[in-house]
């Protein structure tokens, strides 16, 4: 029985054999769309992006992690 440990690094060699074969290919369509997302005003240099919203500070307390000690047997 293989223990976690190869379990892991068969994993990771699957991935990186899927990795290796994987080809993207980028449509003239999407360039075009990834030309006017750019030219938009908000995306310009300069443009004010201070409204950006980065969560609550109660938000970001709230996801980050916490230590729980475990409880003693």
């Amino acid at each position: 029985m293989p223990t976690d440990l190869e379990r892991v690094l068969q994993g990771l060699e699957e991935a990186r054999a899927f990795a290796a074969s994987y080809r993207f290919e980028i449509t003239p369509e999407y360039r075009a769309l990834i030309a006017r997302v750019e030219e938009l005003p908000q995306n310009q240099s300069g443009a004010d992006k201070s409204g950006r919203w980065l969560g609550s500070q109660a938000d970001q307390r709230a996801w980050r992690a916490r230590v729980t000690p475990r409880p003693v047997r």
